[in-house]
């Protein structure tokens, strides 16, 4: 789980993430003002996330928490849990709650895979088949939380928690984002990364292949239209399948793949240039 070094600190890029309605809550977690925080929790609204802190705070358990269904997708569900990874966050800087802290993570531990696997079994087939809006609203905002999560491990230097949360999102960017094949190639390319951080090898090779079955189409149409140059998302996604592709070569010792990555490299050194197709459409008229 969690390690002991380094600890966070309310730096730019964490300080937006507790710019919400509630901000007064998190000041007060940061702050270590626990005795105001318990006067000002009954307060407030009356939210689920409210009990939580309650209980947490007077008693170092949660039983609400604890009770909570969170595989059966349902409005509210991913605001909780982000609020809970926020709340991780909080009590990271706050420094004095860890074994709280380490309570939540365990929880988190506990339940993201079954809540996962129950959006990737509920986003089945999507886009092409017809998905509940509320299934996919669900899955995006709870993988953009585990990305925020994975942040978290990343600077804790906690290879096992980074594992976890990078894997969980890439579950979700599958089931969810196949479509956009810049975030498709990071995620699956990080994944693959972080699997052989912790010495699955193969495992990462089968995140290297996918990700190449995923990307490599989009080769065809560069290789097709020698005149365009990738745009910003375009650059992404093509460098994810160059990864891939120099990956499965190093993991396998072959040199399969070196006049692709030769290819999309020229394709790489193209400039973008931005076409108004409407633009034309008139002038034919």
């Amino acid at each position: 789980m969690t390690n002991n070094k380094p600890t966070l600190t309310l730096n730019e890029e964490i300080k937006p993430f507790f710019n919400t309605d509630d901000k007064q809550i998190w000041d007060l977690i940061l702050e270590n003002k626990i005795d105001e925080l318990l006067t000002v929790l009954p307060t407030e609204e009356n939210s689920l996330t409210n009990q939580v802190l309650t209980e947490l705070f007077t008693e170092g358990k949660s039983n609400i928490l604890d009770a909570y269904d969170f595989v059966t997708v349902k409005e509210g569900t991913s605001s909780f849990f982000r609020n809970l990874i926020r709340l991780v966050f909080a009590l990271e800087i706050n420094g004095n709650y860890e074994e709280v802290k380490e309570a939540v993570i365990y929880k988190l531990f506990d339940f993201v895979p079954d809540m996962v696997e129950r959006l990737q079994s509920d986003a089945h087939g999507y886009p092409v088949r017809r998905v509940s809006e509320l299934v996919v609203t669900e899955a995006a905002s709870i993988r953009m939380s585990l990305n925020t999560l994975a942040y978290y491990f990343r600077e804790k230097e906690d290879v096992d928690g980074l594992h976890f949360a990078i894997v969980m999102r890439t579950k979700l960017t599958l089931s969810i984002m196949s479509n956009y094949k810049n975030v498709l190639g990071h995620d699956m390319i990080e994944a693959a990364k972080i699997k052989e951080e912790v010495g699955e090898s193969e495992a990462a090779l089968v995140f290297y292949n996918a990700a190449r079955e995923n990307l490599k189409n989009e080769l065809h149409w560069f290789v097709e239209s020698p005149e365009m140059g990738p745009s910003e998302d375009d650059e992404i996604m093509l460098k994810s399948l160059k990864e891939a592709y120099l990956s499965i070569d190093r993991l396998k010792d072959t040199a399969e793949f070196t006049e692709t990555c030769a290819l999309i490299d020229e394709i790489l050194s193209r400039e973008y240039i931005e076409y108004d197709f409407d633009e034309e459409d008139d002038e034919d008229e």
